[in-house]
């Protein structure tokens, strides 16, 4: 991805903006699960930590591209 490609970049953020949605569906199907019981609290810790850590990721990313991109109000 080009910094003087404005048109690659919007794409870009909004690749991050669909995989920020996912991970909060993600999120809340794990959490469905473990109050119905179908996986124990280790396995909801280790797969939060790992959906924690994506989720920072892209938000990390998202905030990057907003100063590359001048706006003020990204997502």
């Amino acid at each position: 991805m080009g910094i003087a490609d404005p048109k690659k970049m919007e794409e870009y953020v909004k690749k991050l903006k669909r995989r920020k949605k996912e991970l909060e569906e993600e999120f809340m199907n794990l959490l469905n699960k473990k109050e119905k019981g179908e996986i124990t609290d280790k396995e909801y810790e280790e797969r939060k930590r790992k959906l924690e850590r994506e989720y920072v990721e892209i938000m990390d990313r998202l905030t990057q591209m907003s100063y590359l991109m001048g706006e003020s109000s990204l997502f």
